[in-house]
């Protein structure tokens, strides 16, 4: 079988952005195995680049990242192209003084966007995508914006009964005009202590666990920096961090569920993705092995009953269906001492893509990005099979309109 050009895209303008780059090296590592991988980085300031070094993380690791004085720009072209797709065009450098090198179009099958928070996990780069009417891997428009805006899709959740903890939320220039009166209403309903959010961002970045209305002021100020819309939460008492991970699209499957282990009222970013080991526990083994993105230690499979675990992994199901998800995303839980389960939040472009939570069925990583990839073909060709156009003589009518217009006639329409 032909071996497919998948795009990479990695980097972007995002907090989480070396995230997205060990992530990234993880997914081509795996890709290598049965595809042609074309790497694509956006760097901090927005350019895209792509080149050979780009495959190799020693090239993000030598102490500065690369910069478009190294590797070729890539922009986005629609001219020459079949009708209706774009092409990814690489720019080189120039040749001479006096002729530049020849751009060349990317061979692109499919694109697998790694790029986690703003600007690529957030719908943003979906929508580019959608306009290339190029396949990719993921979750669309619809599904990334929603899952990346907490706010929205707390409202969505709570829309369709699936358990939630109590929240407020205001924008960043409410708070300035009327804090008092926020303050007064996080103490009357939600109670301390809570949890401040910025409304768009991951990773715990910006994130604060808050004991009191002072802590709360300076928790809004830190969020305000990642987000204009900020999220306070009822923290849950003596909380439990299950997570399960999702994949497909129409015909959904739900992973092994995963407890993080931690002492920490919420897990920042040092715990996520910088701590030294990771448990992959299970009922046979308990071993601690190297991670390839080091994070919180954690217990595969969670050690929950049979009940609790199939409850976990229908409410991680219907998250990722009420979202419009596909491929692959995470459903983070909270789980009190009673055993009262409530969705935290979905990733829907998740840290190295949750490849251990599969592997515990048996689904290796190159195995993994492969079935995402045909998740991508499939969703790709159900939504070219719809109608895109409608014939109709409306232009005709207008054209008649408007000339009546010209000539100082009334004419009457509908709106």
């Amino acid at each position: 079988m032909q071996r497919q050009n998948v795009a990479l895209i990695f980097g972007g303008r995002s907090p989480e952005h070396e995230v997205s780059i060990v992530t990234a090296h993880q997914v081509c590592a795996a890709l290598a195995e049965n595809h042609n991988v074309i790497p694509i980085y956006i760097t901090k300031d927005g350019a895209w680049l792509t080149g050979d070094g780009l495959r190799e993380l020693d090239t993000f690791t030598d102490g500065s990242l690369p910069t478009a004085a190294e590797f070729a720009l890539v922009t986005v072209e629609f001219e020459d192209t079949p009708p209706g797709c774009g092409t990814f065009v690489v720019h080189p450098k120039r040749a001479g003084w006096f002729r530049a090198a020849q751009k060349t179009a990317l061979p692109v099958d499919v694109v697998f966007p790694a790029i986690h928070g703003a600007h690529g996990e957030d719908g943003t780069l979906q929508g580019v995508l959608e306009l290339m009417n190029l396949p990719y891997v993921g979750s669309g428009v619809v599904g990334s914006a929603v899952g990346m805006d907490k706010i929205m899709m707390k409202a969505i959740l709570s829309e369709n009964q699936l358990p939630i903890v109590p929240y407020l939320w205001w924008a960043q220039h409410q708070w300035n005009t009327d804090s008092a009166a926020l303050l007064e209403n996080v103490a009357a309903m939600l109670g301390y202590p809570v949890f401040v959010k910025p409304a768009v961002s991951g990773s715990s970045i910006g994130v604060s666990h808050v004991k009191n209305s002072e802590e709360l002021a300076a928790a809004v100020e830190l969020a305000g920096h990642y987000c204009h819309r900020i999220l306070v939460e009822q923290a849950v008492q003596n909380p439990c961090e299950i997570n399960c991970a999702v994949m497909g699209a129409q015909q959904v499957t739900a992973s092994v569920c995963e407890q993080p282990m931690t002492d920490a009222a919420f897990l920042t970013f040092d715990d996520k993705y910088i701590h030294e080991t990771r448990v992959n526990a299970s009922a046979t083994e308990g071993r601690s092995t190297p991670s390839a993105m080091a994070g919180a230690e954690r217990k595969i499979p969670a050690p929950l009953s049979e009940e609790l675990t199939l409850h976990i992994q229908e409410l991680a199901r219907q998250t990722f269906q009420v979202l419009d998800c596909a491929g692959v995303a995470r459903i983070d839980f909270l789980m009190d001492a009673d055993e009262h389960v409530y969705v935290n939040e979905i990733n829907t472009i998740p840290g190295s893509f949750s490849f251990y939570l599969w592997e515990h069925d048996g689904v290796g990583f190159p195995q993994l990005v492969s079935q995402l990839i045909d998740v991508a073909f499939s969703v790709h060709a159900a939504k070219n099979s719809l109608v895109y156009s409608y014939n109709t003589n409306l232009l005709s009518h207008a054209g008649a309109s408007f000339a009546k217009l010209k000539k100082g006639e009334k004419f009457g329409g509908t709106a």
